[in-house]
């Protein structure tokens, strides 16, 4: 879908987002913020992006359903939801010249959040270049590293050792977590005070961070496809490498001969 502005209005390519936009402007009611005082009707959420989104130094969204319409979004809801880069179009701009910010999260990780408020207030007391988004508008410190990467039961992974039920501390792949593709960072940042983690508890991770999420991570607790061929390759390789490290490691119990009483004497 691309986009274009004309005049203070921005058009979609896409019937399809143009028509749930229409829908979303004339039944504004399933969000809604005060009530206008002329009409007496409640102000839908849309009217208030449409009054604040203009005059804005920066416009952050915050959250999944902010950021990309999250489950209220999935495919056949009936609320016509969408994310601010759908409203406003993936390239709009503040005018401070300041791309839209998303910080995804179902709920949002807290530290995240602060931490990018932080950063813009830094932008604008001039201490701190513009904000570096990827291409989903994420800060690309947060959201560079996937959840595999910075997840306790990593190395489980790497040495082909699989949970096959809920409860094991082993690599969790195989119950459905999404953790090898999805960016995110709550793994290795936790919830509060560095605590937590979906998979750092024995939850799966279920993408909520993404732009496709829920619709392109359902049914949630099924293997994802694509770890079906990386996990039975790695059992494979996981097991030799275990095997080795096994046998270094009983090597590596071992007090050195050298330390041992009466090793001197019985060298002289």
């Amino acid at each position: 879908m691309t986009r274009r502005r004309e005049g203070s209005k921005i058009s979609f390519s896409s019937s399809k987002a143009q028509s749930r936009m229409k829908k979303n402007k004339a039944e504004g009611y399933w969000a809604s913020f005060g009530t206008d005082p002329a009409s007496k009707q409640p102000i839908t959420t849309c009217a208030w992006i449409d009054r604040l989104a203009p005059n804005a130094w920066a416009v952050v969204a915050v959250g999944t359903c902010a950021a990309y319409g999250g489950i209220h979004a999935m495919e056949g809801n009936p609320t016509g939801c969408m994310g601010l880069p759908e409203y406003l179009g993936w390239q709009w701009k503040s005018k401070s010249g300041i791309p839209l910010v998303c910080i995804p999260g179902c709920p949002i990780q807290p530290d995240n959040f602060t931490e990018t408020l932080l950063y813009l207030l830094h932008m604008a007391t001039g201490r701190a270049p513009m904000i570096p988004l990827d291409e989903a508008l994420r800060p690309t410190w947060l959201f560079g590293s996937t959840v595999h990467e910075g997840c306790d039961r990593g190395g489980y992974y790497e040495q082909g050792q699989f949970g096959e039920e809920y409860g094991s501390p082993l690599c969790i792949v195989k119950l459905g977590c999404w953790g090898p593709v999805v960016q995110c960072n709550v793994g290795k940042r936790g919830w509060m005070a560095g605590i937590g983690g979906c998979p750092n508890v024995g939850g799966i991770c279920i993408g909520c961070t993404m732009p496709g999420f829920p619709d392109k991570f359902m049914p949630f607790m099924n293997q994802p496809p694509g770890s079906l061929l990386s996990s039975a390759a790695v059992q494979t390789y996981g097991r030799a490498i275990h095997s080795l490290r096994r046998f270094t490691q009983a090597s590596l119990n071992k007090v050195p001969s050298w330390r041992r009483r009466g090793t001197e004497e019985s060298a002289d």
